[in-house]
This record gives structure tokens, sequence and C-alpha cells, in this order.
């Protein structure tokens, strides 16, 4: 019965915080020509900001990216970026917004870093 009961309360709780939030990253250096994307990705039980609409611990997230970028891809001193939306086509198409943008615009070549790199929650 203790069980049940725990596990109920921790469903609760995880309801309570949020259904989740759609959640992409993108790494960038200003001395190369291409910018690495992760995958949207779906970070269960967090909701955003009331007031804000802010993705709450975003500079974890930009950081967890930046740090990856600089172990295990061996490019330290990368900036990285975090896209957040609370559905995924809404966040496909500020992904697409900012692909479009980088490469018309600026000349950049976009790379997707696939499942290799995946967010956990701070």
């Amino acid at each position: 019965m203790a069980i049940i009961a725990a596990v109920a309360v921790c469903t609760v709780q995880a309801q309570k915080k949020g259904d989740g939030v759609y959640v992409m990253g993108a790494s960038l250096s200003f001395s190369d020509s291409i910018v690495y994307f992760t995958e949207v990705q779906l970070i269960e039980g967090v909701s955003l900001e009331k007031g804000t609409g802010f993705l709450p611990d975003r500079q974890q997230y930009a950081l967890e990216l930046q740090d990856y970028m600089a172990a295990s891809e061996q490019m330290p001193g990368r900036t990285s970026v975090i896209l957040f939306a609370k559905t995924k086509s809404k966040l496909k198409k500020r992904e697409e917004y900012l692909k479009n943008r980088l490469e018309k615009r600026r000349s950049l070549k976009v790379r997707y870093l696939g499942e290799k790199f995946k967010f956990t929650k701070p």
C-alpha cells in the first residue's frame, strides 16, 4: 500500500509541474561556418514559467549542450542557444525559421547532432 501511495503522489506532483516542454538547441561559433542543431526533444515534468513564458533553468540546458560540444565533439568555445515551445509543431516552425535565416542570410551550414545528444532535466 505504501508503494502504491508513493507512486500516486509522484504522479500527481509530475502532473502539477507540467506535461512537458519541447526543447532543441543550436551550437555555433563565430569562427566556424557550421551550426549544429540538436533534435527536438520532449522534457517531461517541466512547464514554462508563469508570466514570462520562459523555460526554467534554460541556462543549464545551454551549458549542457556547450559542455557536450567541448567534451564529446572536441569543439570548445562554442555558443549554445536553446529554443523551446509547448508544442512540437510550434518548435519545428521556430527551428525551420532559424535554419533558413542562418543558411540564407548568414551563409552558414546547418548540421544535426542526431541521437547522440539528449538533454537531461537539471
